[in-house]
């Protein structure tokens, strides 16, 4: 059999930190994408809102 590896608290730790870390990026990216959309689209409509249109001049 093949040996198992050192499992203790040392090798644990580091990689789900960075499990976590790459979680907390990866929600945070998507967040934020879908927080700028949502901005872009409420600015659009309130500008075209302003707009007077062609055949209201």
């Amino acid at each position: 059999m093949a040996p198992r590896g050192n499992l203790n608290p040392k090798t644990v730790v580091a990689p789900l930190a960075a499990f976590t870390m790459a979680c907390v990026l990866f929600t945070y990216t998507r967040s934020s994408i879908r927080a700028a959309r949502d901005e872009a689209k409420t600015t659009r409509y309130s500008a075209s809102r302003d707009q007077p249109k062609d055949n209201e001049r």
